[in-house]
């Protein structure tokens, strides 16, 4: 394998700060006082509001570190979904599924065992190679992450391949860190809840020197237990540090380092007595376990990035972005499991331990300010570049022997060595150009884009070697201040990766393409933002199996989902806030493996509507009470496209309560599922219906106690 080069891109680092020194020598600008804080560059600058505070909330106004032309969410002509940090805390948030609830578009795809989950965005995967981003540059996504050092997360709907290159269609979800601050802050929290939940963090910041323009942050956390699962205790750990520097009043600089892992024993759900019915899984227990303790996944994720930013002039500024991202899994688990016969549960084991992902990406980009008449442009011009390697080690699988389905004993005796053959999975490079121009004439803008990819992966037989253009356009009307309707049109490409057509030929990738219209609003006095969404997005060319040679693919599975999504995020009085999103889909086959062959049918795992709200009211009669409340509801989903198999949906009822005591002392508790629901977010089939299902958390209550100094 061919090691990705990290310290070969800090090349362009270096130049473009020997760039920025030369320029900033040959640019007048007056300089501040030495003894006065300077702000950063407005490149990328972000506004983050407390929607805890009591002043008016502004989530229209917010720019989002996905768009590198720097747009608010409201001037952004696209569905975009940003999920603060207060409002992870109020639902006292733990996992990835309980962040993106309250995205529309989103659900719950599948769960990998108890070591992470999948989702879909507009019905079709997020592919966890790269579909998922950190601080806006992509990640492998194989592990939960742990919350404790995001300030929030932003969900871009759609194709992205102008952003982000080769993406899947739907959308992508990026993840934003927490920066140095100004001013300084110190927090720390305790939690405790159900099945032995423990949790501690800690969050530092502020700055070091007199004149501030040396800021850093510290924060990390660690939890316990919380698994309804019997004998599961998973740990979560982690620790990030970052500095931010403001060099001169027109140049940043920061840095960031972070380490997290988890542990816990491989979960694989309930088995399903009756095949053709998963709520027969309702006659067992919610936190039966069918598998045995060694087969336990662990890992742990190393996430570096380093960015600067500088100004030339009032119209000119660039940015240069490198970051490292490396995942380390052992995998061990139940699969496949199933079906019941007798009364006894069929098992058996795959173990791939020694798993390695490394994946570099650098960024460098221009942005300039220019009129032409009476037309504004913003232009953007960049290249980026990802090497990805992937690793998998030695694999084997065998035979568990069944296991009584009511009561399910232990006792296996773990394999002595592995039978299987380490090997890679991965070795590409991903270069790409791109250009965009946005023209603002009066109320109305213009968005143009153009970008071309070079993709390579030297690991595959033959090796796939692609490039790409496509481009891009959106119209938008600002007919009065807070008011935008907007149609855009995107497109996205997907590399097909070791996948052979017969005759040995390399799959050329899947195409995504979109059609979106919609209407974003601003009321009460810019408190409350609306926006509403409708799209038509196709995925084509995509692989499915080849029905008469086996282990090849042809080319003829096509996908088209139509969808209006609803949100609102905001406060309506200063005392009470809301965030609401609805979501209907119409996810249809259009083409399959074969001619005919399940067409008209709904698409795998994606579900027809989707829904989720959550409020929170500030007690006015007792200063510092507060309660909120709020539901969640996924449809229904079919676990193949032949729809033979069915996933009920499920709705569920959260509630909380805190109290803010002088002195900065927090207290709250959270009941999750306060209706103690039964449902199931995953499942697997066998031939003659469900081997098994994963249900959900049953009812939880959660306390934390965090104290700021």
């Amino acid at each position: 394998m061919t090691q990705p080069n990290f310290l070969r891109t800090s090349v362009a680092h270096a130049a473009f700060l020997a760039l920025c020194g030369t320029a900033l020598a040959q640019t007048s600008t007056g300089a501040a006082p030495t003894d006065t804080p300077v702000p950063a560059p407005s490149l990328r600058q972000v506004d983050v509001v407390d929607s805890t505070a009591g002043a008016a909330a502004t989530p229209a106004r917010r720019a989002q570190s996905s768009s590198r032309l720097g747009l608010s969410v409201l001037e952004t002509p696209r569905a975009v979904s940003v999920i603060d940090g207060a409002l992870l805390e109020q639902q006292m948030a733990t996992t990835e599924r309980d962040v993106l609830r309250n995205a529309s578009g989103v659900s719950s795809r599948s769960e990998y065992y108890g070591s992470y989950s999948q989702f879909s965005i507009r019905g079709l995967w997020a592919n966890n190679t790269y579909n998922f981003l950190r601080d806006g540059a992509k990640f492998v996504h194989l592990l939960d992450p742990p919350l404790f050092n995001i300030e929030r997360v932003e969900v871009i709907k759609g194709p992205a391949a102008l952003e982000f290159g080769q993406v899947a269609p739907g959308g992508l979800v990026n993840y934003v860190s927490k920066r140095p601050q100004a001013e300084a802050l110190r927090n720390v929290k305790i939690g405790a809840g159900s099945d032995g939940w423990r949790n501690a963090e800690f969050d530092l910041t502020g700055p070091l020197n007199s004149d501030r323009t040396l800021r850093y942050r510290l924060d990390g956390g660690a939890s316990r237990g919380g698994s309804f699962v019997d004998g599961n205790t998973p740990r979560k750990q982690g620790i990030a540090g970052s500095l931010e520097w403001q060099v001169t009043p027109d140049t940043l600089w920061r840095a960031q380092a972070e380490y997290q892992s988890m542990d816990g024993t491989s979960t694989s759900g309930l088995a399903v007595p009756d095949p053709k019915n998963p709520r027969s899984a309702d006659a067992l227990p919610v936190g039966a376990f069918y598998g045995e303790p060694w087969l336990n996944t662990d890992g742990h994720l190393r996430f570096y990035s380093t960015e600067l930013q500088h100004r030339f002039s009032d119209r000119l500024e660039g940015r240069v972005h490198l970051s490292r991202n490396e995942t380390f899994r052992n995998v061990n688990i139940v699969s496949p499991m199933g079906p019941v016969t007798n009364g006894r549960v069929a098992r058996s084991y795959w173990m791939a331990p020694g798993q390695k992902y490394t994946s570099d990406t650098a960024l460098a980009e221009l942005r300039a300010q220019v009129q032409t008449g009476a037309v504004k442009h913003t232009l953007l011009a960049g290249m980026d570049w990802r090497a990805i390697a992937g690793f998998y080690g030695a694999r084997t699988t065998g035979n568990l022997g069944s296991i009584d389905l009511y009561n399910p004993v232990t006792g296996q005796v773990p394999p002595v060595a592995s039978t299987g053959v380490g090997r890679l999975s991965s070795d590409a490079r991903n270069t790409g150009l791109f250009v965009q121009d946005r023209l603002t004439l009066g109320d109305f803008g213009l968005l143009l884009g153009l970008r071309h990819d070079s993709f390579k992966d030297a690991y595959t037989t033959p090796v796939t070697d692609l490039s790409k253009t496509q481009p891009s356009a959106a119209i938008s009307w600002e007919p009065r201040t807070g008011t935008m309707l907007y149609a855009s049109h995107a497109r996205s490409f997907q590399a097909n990766t070791g996948t052979l057509l017969w005759g040995d030929r390399a799959a050329p990738p899947s195409e995504g393409k979109q059609f979106e219209v919609g209407w974003k609003q601003e009321w009460l006095d810019k408190r409350l933002m609306t926006t509403v969404s409708a799209f038509d997005l196709q995925l084509t060319n995509a692989p499915a199996t080849d029905p008469q040679h086996a282990g090849y693919s042809v080319l003829t599975a096509r996908q088209r989902i139509k969808g209006v999504e609803l949100e609102l995020q905001g406060r309506i009085t200063p005392g009470w806030t809301v965030t609401a999103q609805a979501s209907f889909q119409n996810p249809e086959v259009l083409a399959d493996t074969a001619a005919g062959a399940n067409v008209g049918n709904r698409v795998a795992l994606a579900t027809r509507r989707n829904a989720s709200l959550w409020t929170q009211y500030r007690v006015p009669q007792l200063p510092g009470l507060w309660v909120g409340g709020g539901l969640v509801h996924q449809g229904d989903k079919f676990i193949a496209n032949d729809n033979k198999w069915r996933l009920p949906g499920f709705t569920t009822v959260d509630l909380a309560v805190g109290y803010q005591f002088a002195g900065g002392v927090r207290l709250q508790a959270n009941l999750k599922n306060a209706g103690n629901r039964r449902y199931y977010l995953d499942g697997t089939t066998t031939a003659v219906g469900f081997g098994s299902v994963v249900p959900g958390q049953p009812r939880t209550v959660q306390v934390a106690l965090d104290y700021t100094f």
